[in-house]
Parts: C-alpha cells; sequence; structure tokens
C-alpha cells in the first residue's frame, strides 16, 4: 500500500528539481501522464529527445518500485546532470562500461550521440531491467553492445548476495549498511560477481575502454581499485556515483593523476571537493582528455 507519506516526499521532490524548475508545464504534464499510466496499467513507448541525440524508450507499469522507468518518464533530458553536457567529451569512436545499466537509459544516450560511433559493455543484476532494455535496443536497431548479467564489485567469479537496502526507491547494494538503507532488509539475492580487469583483461570484452560510468549504490570504490589495469592503461574518462567512502575515492583518484570535475548546468566545472555530493567526472592528466580541460591547476 502507498503511504501518504511516501507520496508527500515524491511531491516535493518533484516540485524542488531542477527540472520542474526549467519546465514546469512539461514535468507537471509527464507526472499526470504517469499517474494514469499507473492506474490503467498502460505500457508505452515514447521518444526521448536531448541536443544530440535521441531514441524510443518504454515505460512498464512494473508493481515493484525500481522498475518501469518512472523517473525517466517524468524527467528524461533532466533525468542525469551528464546529459546536457556529456557529448562534449567524446571522441567519433569510443568503448564504454555501463556499470549498473538498469534498463539502458544512459547506455541509450551514448550510443546514439550524433555523428559518433559507441560499442558498449552493460552490467546489470535484475533480469527483468536486462529483458527491457534488450527490446529498447530492437526498437533502436542497435547491436554494439554486450550485456552482463551481474554486479561489479571487487570480487571476481563469485556469487555474492545483493540487498534490496531501499525498498522505496528499489535501490539495490552489495552492501547492507549504506547511508539510504532501510532499517530492515528483508530481501535479497545471489548475483554473479565481476571486476572490469577480468572482464577486459581475462574475458576480454572489449579492446579499449574510453569511458566508464558507475552507479553501484555504494560499491563505487571497491568497483575502482579492482580496475586499476584498465585505467593505467587506457585512462579513461570515469563519471561515478559517490555515495560511500568519498576521500577513498578522492585519492584514488589522485593517485592515478585524475582531475576531478563534475556536470552542472550544461557545463562541466571543476569539482568542489570540501561540499561535493553527488555524481563526479574524472580525467586523467595524461589522455587525451587533457587536450579538452585545463590541467594545469
Amino acid at each position: 500500500m502507498i503511504k501518504i507519506k511516501d507520496i508527500n516526499l515524491k511531491i516535493k521532490h518533484l516540485l524542488t528539481s531542477e527540472a520542474f524548475k526549467k519546465k514546469p508545464l512539461i514535468i507537471l504534464l509527464r507526472s499526470i501522464a504517469l499517474l494514469l499510466l499507473l492506474l490503467f496499467r498502460i505500457n508505452v513507448k515514447y521518444k526521448v529527445r536531448f541536443k544530440e541525440t535521441n531514441f524510443i524508450y518504454t515505460f512498464k507499469t512494473y508493481f515493484r518500485s525500481g522498475l518501469g522507468g518512472r523517473g525517466q518518464y517524468i524527467f528524461r533530458e533532466f533525468y542525469d546532470p551528464f546529459f546536457s553536457c556529456g557529448e562534449k567529451i567524446f571522441f567519433k569512436k569510443f568503448n564504454f562500461i555501463d556499470v549498473g545499466c538498469s534498463r539502458g537509459f544512459f547506455s541509450m544516450y551514448l550510443l546514439k550521440l550524433k555523428n559518433l560511433k559507441s560499442n558498449g559493455l552493460c552490467i546489470e543484476p535484475l533480469k527483468e531491467a536486462i529483458f527491457d532494455f534488450k527490446e529498447i535496443l530492437k526498437l533502436n536497431n542497435i547491436k554494439r553492445i554486450k550485456i552482463i548479467n551481474g554486479v561489479i564489485s571487487n570480487k571476481s567469479n563469485k556469487k555474492i548476495p545483493l540487498y534490496r537496502v531501499n525498498d522505496k526507491h528499489g535501490y539495490y547494494s552489495v552492501f547492507k549498511n549504506v547511508s539510504f538503507a532501510d532499517k530492515k532488509i528483508r530481501n535479497k539475492i545471489y548475483v554473479k560477481s565481476y571486476t572490469i580487469d577480468q572482464l577486459i583483461f581475462k574475458n576480454k570484452r572489449l579492446k579499449s575502454v574510453e569511458f566508464i560510468k558507475i552507479d553501484a549504490e555504494g560499491a563505487e570504490y571497491e568497483i575502482l581499485i579492482k580496475s586499476i589495469k584498465t585505467i593505467q592503461k587506457f585512462k579513461p574518462a570515469i563519471y561515478c556515483e559517490v555515495t560511500r567512502k568519498k576521500n577513498e575515492i578522492f585519492n584514488f583518484f589522485r593517485r592515478n593523476h585524475y582531475k576531478l570535475f563534475m556536470p552542472f548546468d550544461e557545463k562541466i566545472i571543476p569539482l568542489e571537493v570540501k561540499n561535493f555530493k553527488g555524481e563526479l567526472l574524472a580525467f586523467s592528466k595524461n589522455s587525451k582528455f587533457s587536450k579538452i580541460f585545463s590541467f594545469n591547476n
């Protein structure tokens, strides 16, 4: 049963979002449409339009939160700050890894960038999300991608528990002690774990890696330390959510000669470490990205 408190929180989140401030009428109309779709259990296909990319996506009326693409349906081009400026960093051809790809919204953005060609390696633990992602790839006639059912962590070739740490938002994590976890965690599944170095050097899933996106609900640091061979060889740009071990992550990037930025208001700006919260964008000082951004400071 949906609680009144949860509804109030969702409304507050909507009204205080950057998307609502920029396009209040459109966001309101999408929210009303979403409620009607949920009420009448209607699945739909719709067009997602960005400045430099567009693709067909789907919304499905799953009962469980975290599936179906509710937030993506409402926010679309505002779903991630990276979408407003991400196209600026890429070269004509690039390979990417999408850790925690879910239903493929972020990957679709990368795969459909105008005048660019990308190949993707996507990892996702939930089979329902993978099923939807494959359907979306067919709708867009895209085959330049490999999908792995599992998680990325610091453990390779091993089944590990994945906890549904936040039932309201549908978040899963390999750690139970993340800050956004529910008081009681009742559900867990066992999934196969890989490391990025294993997939690239042992399993040879990609010949090179130019970009890595990490959305792992708390496992970011553990993923990075087991990606060190990939990072040192290819020096990819890394877009990483930071929800745990913030100082360790910052130190990891410093040790490996990366400079930190963040996407903000259609720009990529230097990251202020002191009050940082959210997603960072890291570029190696010794990579081709140094030609785009200033690394002198």
